[in-house]
């Protein structure tokens, strides 16, 4: 019986196995005192990121990642995870991030016209998904816009160097191709696939350079399908080997442990879990359980991750109202990912 093994972590590596939430089925006599405070930090850590992207239109009337797709994904996961979220927010980014793209449905026909390329259509489609939102000629615009986008080796290119959300290679494939795939229409289809394919195909074989890299790897075997046994374990154990003593994760080997890398690495092992069972579950447990120690030590008691920009900017900075000053774009990112982090490990009321 579950309830009678002798610690959290051999617990966990059983739930784990059968694709189950760590604390789904988890006795409470065994983690109270983690449930409580992950259930503290999601609601915490959603306070920041919906004010955030409620105030973003204020000042801007462009699409982004970290104030409209990222937010989006804190909000569904806490949701899926039974939290009580601001209901109207949702559609307000799907329109925001509707009326960016509306005005240019003549350009992303031509493959143009669009700042961030295919990352940023890439991002605003997953809004799209996140928010169930059905296909129209705007989704199938911006579908077309990708195909025409897609690099002869198979992967799309990068507008601009900003690190970390913009750096990899792989994760503006995985975020481009999983777009295609989820609002193709159907007189895209074949296109679509084929664009898929040599994607996949890249995929498997890009070098990985950064954290992000090796997030999208695995993230995006389970996003894009067609990967093999071998293929999840491999992408696993990559990125479990880069877990700091501390439980998290850094941008760069000479960087030390920050939310944002860990946020999304612990999201992409919750996220993939439920793929071909791995060799190294027993560590992806226990990793996973480290990484959310790590972050509910590092979150501020205003609700926010913290992470020290590293880009170089490139528009005129203005204030959200955020934490964090000059730091808030990426520190607001990075509270979203740590915030749908930890919102999967809760119980989902969904699953039985």
């Amino acid at each position: 019986m579950l309830d009678r093994l002798p610690s959290i972590v051999a617990l966990c590596c059983c739930l784990l196995s059968i694709g189950t939430s760590f604390t789904q089925a988890a006795d409470d006599s065994l983690i109270p005192d983690r449930r409580a405070k992950v259930t503290q930090a999601v609601e915490a850590g959603l306070a920041v990121i919906q004010r955030g992207a409620r105030n973003y239109p204020t000042h801007r009337k462009c699409f982004t990642c970290h104030h409209q797709t990222l937010p989006l994904l804190g909000m569904t996961a806490a949701h899926d995870s039974g939290l009580k979220i601001d209901d109207d927010l949702p559609t307000e980014i799907l329109k925001f991030t509707d009326a960016s793209f509306r005005g240019k449905l003549d350009e992303l026909k031509q493959g143009e016209g669009i700042g961030g390329r295919g990352l940023t259509v890439g991002y605003a489609l997953w809004a799209f998904e996140l928010g169930d939102r059905k296909r129209d000629e705007l989704t199938e615009a911006m579908v077309e816009y990708l195909l025409k986008l897609q690099e002869p080796a198979g992967h799309w290119e990068l507008h601009g160097i900003r690190p970390p959300a913009e750096e990899s290679l792989v994760m503006c494939t995985v975020l481009a191709a999983s777009g295609i795939k989820s609002f193709a229409t159907e007189t895209q289809r074949g296109s679509a696939d084929a664009a898929l394919d040599k994607a996949r195909t890249w995929l498997a074989a890009a070098k990985l350079e950064f954290h992000e890299d090796r997030v999208g790897r695995l993230w995006g075997l389970s996003r894009l399908g067609g990967g093999t046994d071998e293929q999840f374990v491999a992408a696993r154990k990559g990125l479990l080997e880069t877990q700091r003593p501390d439980g998290g994760w850094s941008q760069l080997p000479e960087m030390e442990s920050d939310p944002y890398a860990t946020g999304s690495a612990l999201y992409a092992l919750l996220a993939t879990r439920s793929t071909p069972p791995p060799d190294n579950d027993g560590l992806a447990a226990s990793a996973c359980l480290r990484a959310a120690d790590y972050l509910l030590k590092s979150q501020l008691p205003d609700g926010s991750w913290h992470v020290v920009t590293r880009a170089t900017p490139v528009q005129v900075y203005f204030d959200n109202g955020d934490p964090h000053g000059k730091d808030q774009f990426l520190s607001i990112a990075a509270t979203s990912w740590c915030t749908a982090a930890l919102s999967r490990m809760l119980p989902r009321p969904d699953v039985p």
